[in-house]
């Protein structure tokens, strides 16, 4: 039952993030008319790095919530709102480790998730008819 309660405050602070994240897009494509890099994803991003520096620290110096409560906030809202803010995290994490250890992440991380953005878009342009 305690599984069950913990994946349904998950759940709702996934609704919450991902309500947020769209709002936040909107938000940021009013703001930055001019400036094309600028995207909702940037904004997203960048709010969602700063809320997760912030939570963690506040959650190793004092956690003022349960266990329950903690991963709804953090897997839940920051986890819809932005994986970004969780990979930043993991480098940062990672930066007392050896070198290779990080550079190792970064790789997996960067390069082995575009390359099979790229391998996925291009076998289903290719199978369902489209121009890869």
């Amino acid at each position: 039952m305690r599984t069950l309660l913990k994946l349904l405050l998950i759940a709702a602070g996934g609704a919450i993030g991902a309500s947020l994240r769209f709002l936040t897009s909107l938000a940021a494509q009013k703001i930055s008319k001019r400036i094309t890099f600028l995207t909702g994803t940037v904004f997203v991003n960048s709010i969602g790095c700063l809320a997760a520096g912030v939570f963690t620290a506040w959650i190793s110096i004092s956690n003022p919530f349960g266990s329950d409560i903690t991963s709804m906030l953090s897997i839940g809202v920051l986890g819809s709102y932005t994986t970004f803010s969780t990979f930043s995290l993991e480098v940062f994490q990672r930066l007392d480790k050896p070198l290779r250890e990080l550079l190792s992440y970064l790789f997996v991380q960067l390069v082995v998730a575009v390359s099979l953005v790229f391998a996925g878009y291009s076998f289903t342009m290719q199978w369902f008819g489209g121009a890869a």
